[in-house]
């Protein structure tokens, strides 16, 4: 798994979004680097696929409602 950052986009494998590389937060299950996702206004493990929040139960969030289940779905196709 290839995964860069660069003028505020994330790259991981081809998928670009934007976002940043966290340095100092890691993965409580595999250690890795941890990746804020803006358009979600959360963070995901790249390496487990999973976000590390639960979605907010807030009806006007704009975040939440659009969120994948996982936050590399791309993968999955």
């Amino acid at each position: 798994m290839k995964i860069t950052e660069q003028n505020g986009k994330v790259t991981i494998d081809g998928f670009e979004f934007y976002g940043v590389i966290q340095q100092e937060q890691l993965c409580s299950t595999c250690k890795s680097n941890l990746i804020y996702y803006d358009i979600f206004d959360t963070y995901f493990c790249p390496k487990c696929n999973y976000w590390t929040e639960s979605k907010c139960s807030d009806p006007n969030c704009r975040y939440c409602p659009n969120r994948p289940e996982k936050p590399l779905a791309y993968k999955e196709r």
